[in-house]
């Protein structure tokens, strides 16, 4: 079923074809013949067709591609039908005919195919690649009658015929027939027999071919190539290569093809000789000699082919390469010289000669001349080297020199030499006289003068030299010099195709003996016939002018003048004018320097001079470039504000219109800062931000720029900065008017940052509010301290400027911007001078911010506080504090009495104990706590022994009253005043008062000493020495010292040095006042506390009318002496009081 369908929509779509079609073309079948055959064909419309109707025959015509053919091919038949006829065809690529209804709807196409019958193949060939596949290849024939070709072949002695399917070489008109192991090819067979057929619609050809499979193999590459490293030398080597093992016994031989390339080969190889190639069965060697270059890398390339009569490149195998280098060896040969190779100008001699060529160094490294200079009597004068080919010495003497000069390397000299001789002057023949040097399109043409014939040497040759040059030198070569030898009847040479710019120069010869070398100084055209000048340069320059010279050394033109070209170039390189080039006449010729002026600075200018005659201008000079100084540049251009804020500036400016320098900066100044911006391009334009400004500032700003210098300055912009944050308001103050009115008043911030139109102030109680206020102070009304709740207040402030987005508002003047506010809100600040009213609405703070105002607060101030106290209470605490106060006084001033009378107690010692007294006790005590001693030794001083003796008899070892840092009874009072450094109140009162008897540890050693006595044991000796009284240090309650003539110690003046008395103190007892020798000082012994130390540090001072007072104080009826308690010393001085 399903096949049916398929077959009916064929016929479908065939009958649909038809249907649609406008018409036939006639034959039906494509048109197959052979060149100069003719054709005919016809197009039918079919009047039937819709796309048809109101046509005929003349509107149908027949195109060959997209050409109409010519009118002459096609006739009408009738109303439907046209004929087109074609005589004598020739092959087209393109032959396909197509009929058209009124040149645009197509009728049908026919393809016509004009060409012949197959011909013969010429290039049928087969290659053998390693015995593995036989490709064979043939270019088909061009044929417009395309053939169809079959290849057959058979082996012998098989006969079997075999089919090889042809495919097109990719990329290539060739046809090719692969054969593998398997399909057809055998390795060992040797005879192939191929059959090629082609056919197509005229004919067909059958060819037959013979392959012999042994000739047409390709073998593989050689293996294992390798050069002999003890075989290589400066000029040879041997070089080794392999076959693969398969070609061992093949029926062919092989040849090889050896190849070498060095770098001085300038990329052509080199085909070694091959006979002698030496074999061992499949090893190959042959030694390659005659290697032109020393100490140079080699490439060396081996290929093979089957030995037949096949000649194709084909045949030939891939190379296999290796590298060596050959050794190195003294240079073959010394440099090339001439006759007259020397020039002797003044006291300096050049030597020349011609360079060898890189190759002749036979070594890459170290190469060099080395000249010997010998003597009249052929003595070595001095040995040089040199890499160029010259020699320039220096202050040479006048007389006859030999130079011997070889080429040298690191192998060392060469064996020949080359041979200089320069005579003495006198001896040399007369210079010759360059006479023109013509140039004209590369060819140059030397001529010169003989020399004068009252010389008596005659000349024999001449030799003509020249170089190439880079300068205006005319010796000067860069690279080696050429040279040749003319005849001594010529005076002139001519050279073409050396090169665009040379240096000539010529020598005349007699014998051995030569004048040396002149130098033609200047080229002239054919043209002109004037020289070109080679010697300009420029003596001085500077930013705005150039200084130049020249030399005219072509004598032998008449020129009347110079012309000067010059002109900006953008490049060196290509020296090109950018600007017009202009020109300065010299019509002076003895005239040789000028002056260019008028240039710009840092710009490269390239300079040329011509010499000019009456009717011609002569060649150009090499041209000179140079730039000019630097200078200061122009100013910067166009200074324009771009943008400002509260802190900034954006500027953009042009650069100077002459920048006169390779680099650039600029200066900003802006009032009397300044700001250095540096530029990598200074031809580009700028733009930048001059940032850390102060706001609502007026600035002044201009532009200079620097290169060497300052330019002057670019216009000035006048700019004010936006309003910005005002500065903090300093410590507000208060004071009280004459109404009672709490006033408070502050200062304007030191940086207003705008015009601070008002100030808000924050009253801040049990609530806070904000008020705004235009002034600078404002007055609290007494009523509001009279509130019950209220007990302080507090005030700040802070300053508010107003900015709108709008550049007209932001350009007035801060009394502008004032009105302008207050028309829009007249309640915006309060005009009274009470802090309590006045402020802006909530509806004004909306509209403020449709309007596009924004307010800029500063921070608030310090506070101010302020307290709120009633009259009563405020009375009645002043009253309290004066009585507190008083009474305090009078408490102070009752203590001092009290104290002052302590401090002048005075212990009167009874007679029997007037031995004790010398014991070194105080007598009294003086002020601040010092010991006073009495001059009594005309009285006590015998009685001082027997105290003495009585003391040491006592026990010593009983130690009633320590010190809390003491450790034993050996320590003395001095020491105890060095440990522990309490004031003697410490020691004497118990918080402001006297001691306790409960807490007093001297009070218990005196009971104790009441009860059990004292002991019978001896007591601590202390030192038996004692200083003089100067040097008695006085210790305070801090232990420091006090010399000598203090006040105190000045009282009473020590009398001479008495004998010292050992002084001990015994346990228990607190030391009643003594009188001693004043020439000593008192000494404690250790757990014993003199009186001195209770009082010192009290501030308790006697003066002399207080010790005559405490001397007749009326004294008790039984007195106290020797050691006593606190108790004892404290009821005492109750009894006195």
């Amino acid at each position: 079923m399903s096949a049916k369908c398929v077959l009916l929509v064929v016929f479908w779509l065939c009958r649909l074809d038809e249907i649609l079609a406008l018409g036939w073309i006639f034959p039906k079948e494509p048109i197959y013949l052979e060149e100069n055959d003719s054709f005919r064909m016809q197009c039918m419309l079919d009047m039937t067709a819709r796309d048809a109707r109101g046509f005929n025959s003349s509107n149908l015509m027949f195109y060959r591609a997209d050409e109409v053919v010519p009118r002459e091919q096609v006739k009408i038949l009738n109303a439907t039908t046209i004929e087109l006829t074609v005589e004598h065809a020739v092959p087209s690529q393109v032959y396909a005919y197509t009929c058209k209804l009124n040149d645009t709807k197509g009728v049908g196409l026919r393809s016509v195919y004009i060409g012949h019958k197959p011909q013969p193949i010429k290039d049928f060939r087969c290659r053998t690649s390693s015995w593995k596949t036989m490709n064979c290849t043939f270019t088909p024939e061009p044929n417009g009658v395309k053939p169809h070709y079959e290849l057959f072949f058979k082996m012998e002695p098989v006969l079997s015929n075999y089919s090889c399917e042809l495919q097109q070489v990719p990329f290539s008109p060739l046809k090719q027939c692969i054969i593998t192991i398997g399909y057809g090819y055998r390795a060992v067979s040797e005879i192939y027999r191929f059959t090629l057929s082609a056919t197509n619609k005229l004919g067909t050809q059958v060819q037959e071919f013979t392959v012999n499979n042994f000739d047409v193999v390709v073998p593989d590459q050689p293996t294992e190539c390798s050069i002999v490293n003890s075989t290589i030398t400066s000029h040879s080597a041997v070089l080794k290569w392999g076959v693969l093992s398969k070609y061992e016994n093949f029926k062919r031989t092989f040849r090889f093809e050896v190849k070498v390339l060095s770098m001085f080969h300038n990329q052509q190889w080199q085909i070694m000789d091959t006979t002698n190639i030496y074999r061992s069965k499949n090893d190959y060697q042959l030694s390659l000699n005659q290697l032109s270059y020393a100490d140079t890398r080699y490439d060396v390339r081996i290929r093979m082919r089957t030995n037949s009569t096949v000649e194709d490149d084909d045949m030939w195998s891939n190379y296999t390469s290796c590298l060596f280098k050959t050794l190195s060896r003294q240079p073959d040969n010394p440099p090339d010289v001439a006759d007259g190779i020397f020039e002797n100008a003044n006291d300096h001699l050049f030597l020349y000669w011609r360079e060898l060529h890189e190759w002749q160094h036979n070594a890459r490294t170290g190469f060099y001349y080395n000249i010997t200079k010998l003597g009249p009597s052929g003595q070595i004068i001095e040995h040089f080297n040199r890499t160029r080919g010259m020699l320039q010495m220096r202050n040479i003497e006048d007389q006859n020199f030999t130079f011997i000069i070889h080429s040298a390397n690191g192998e060392g000299r060469s064996f020949k030499s080359s041979v200089i001789f320069v005579p003495s002057k006198r001896h040399r023949p007369e210079k010759p006289e360059v006479d023109k040097l013509l140039s004209d399109s590369g060819k140059f043409t030397l001529s010169w003068k003989r020399p004068a014939s009252r010389s008596s040497y005659g000349v024999t040759s001449y030799t003509v030299f020249w170089c190439n040059t880079t300068s205006n030198s005319p010796n000067d070569c860069h690279g080696s010099i050429n040279f040749t030898t003319v005849a001594a009847n010529r005076t002139s040479f001519e050279l073409s195709g050396a090169g665009s710019t040379l240096n000539f120069a010529v020598a005349a010869n007699a014998g051995i003996l030569s004048s040396g070398m002149v130098w033609a100084a200047c080229t002239a055209t054919h043209k002109t016939d004037i020289g070109k000048l080679k010697t300009l340069w420029i003596t001085e320059m500077l930013s705005t002018y150039i200084n130049l010279k020249w030399k005219p050394e072509c004598g032998d033109v008449a020129h009347n003048g110079y012309l000067i070209y010059y002109c900006p170039i953008s490049a060196p390189r290509t020296l090109g004018c950018k600007e017009p080039e202009m020109s300065i006449n010299v019509t002076d010729k003895s005239l040789h320097y000028t002056r260019l002026e008028n240039l710009k600075p840092y710009v490269t200018y390239k300079i040329e001079i011509a010499m000019y005659s009456e009717t011609h201008i002569g060649p150009r000079s090499e041209p000179l470039v140079n730039t000019t100084r630097e200078a200061a540049p122009s100013p910067p251009r166009n200074l324009t504000l771009q943008s400002v804020t509260n802190d900034s500036i954006t500027l953009s400016w042009k650069a100077p219109e002459h920048i006169n320098s390779g680099k650039m900066s600029y200066e900003i100044r802006y009032n009397n800062d300044t700001l250095r911006y540096s530029v990598e391009d200074p031809n580009s334009d700028v733009e930048t931000t001059v940032s850390r400004l102060n706001a609502f500032t007026l600035y002044n700003i201009s532009v200079r720029a620097l290169t060497i210098g300052y330019s002057n300055a670019s216009e000035q912009l006048t700019v004010r900065t936006r309003v910005g944050q005002p500065e903090k308001v300093a410590q507000l103050s208060s004071t009280v008017n004459g109404d009672s009115n709490l006033v408070i008043s502050w200062r304007k911030p030191s940086d207003t940052a705008g015009c601070v139109e008002f100030y808000e102030l924050k009253l801040k109680t049990e609530q806070t509010v904000i008020y705004k206020h235009r002034g600078n102070e404002c007055q609290l009304r007494q009523e509001n301290c009279k509130n019950a709740g209220t007990k302080s207040y507090q005030f700040l402030v802070r300053a508010v400027n107003v900015i709108r987005n709008d550049s007209k508002f932001e350009d007035l003047s801060c009394e502008d911007r004032w009105l302008e506010l207050q028309n829009r809100w007249p309640n915006l600040v309060t005009q009274s001078t009470e802090c309590d009213g006045g402020g802006m609405d909530n509806r004004a703070s909306i509209f403020t911010q449709l309007e596009g105002f924004e307010l800029v607060y500063g921070p608030w101030s310090d506070p101010l506080a302020s307290w709120c106290t009633k009259e009563e209470t405020l009375s009645l605490k002043s009253t309290i504090s004066i009585v507190l106060l008083i009474a305090i006084c009078v408490i102070i001033f009752f203590y001092f009495l009290k104290m002052k009378h302590i401090c002048q107690v005075k212990v009167i010692i009874p007679d029997g104990l007037n031995d004790k007294s010398s014991s070194g006790k105080p007598d009294i005590l003086g002020s601040g706590g010092r010991i006073i001693f009495i001059d009594q030794s005309s009285n006590h001083a015998p009685s001082i022994g027997s105290l003495k003796k009585e003391i040491f008899g006592k026990e010593q070892n009983q130690c009633l009253l320590q010190s809390s840092s003491s450790s034993g009874c050996g320590e003395s009072v001095g020491d105890l005043s060095g440990h522990d450094q309490r004031s003697s109140l410490e020691y004497f009162s118990n918080g402001g008062a006297f001691e306790d008897d409960s807490t007093s540890f001297y009070d218990q050693e005196a009971e104790r000493q009441d009860l059990h006595g004292f002991s019978d044991e001896p007591s601590d000796m202390i030192d038996s020495q004692m200083d003089n009284t100067e040097g008695i240090p006085d210790f305070e309650s801090n232990g420091e010292s006090r010399s000598t003539d203090s006040p105190i110690l000045s009282e009473v003046k020590p009398k001479p040095a008495v004998a010292a008395l050992p002084l001990t103190v015994s346990s228990g007892y607190v030391p009643a006042p003594v009188a001693v020798n004043p020439t000593r000082a008192p000494v404690s012994s250790s757990g014993y506390l003199q009186l001195s130390t209770l009082v010192n540090g009290g501030g308790m001072m006697m003066s002399s009318d207080v010790f005559s007072k405490s001397a007749n104080a009326k004294m008790p009826a039984t007195p106290i002496s020797g050691y006593v308690t606190h108790k004892q010393l404290s009821a005492y001085g109750q009894h006195l009081n």
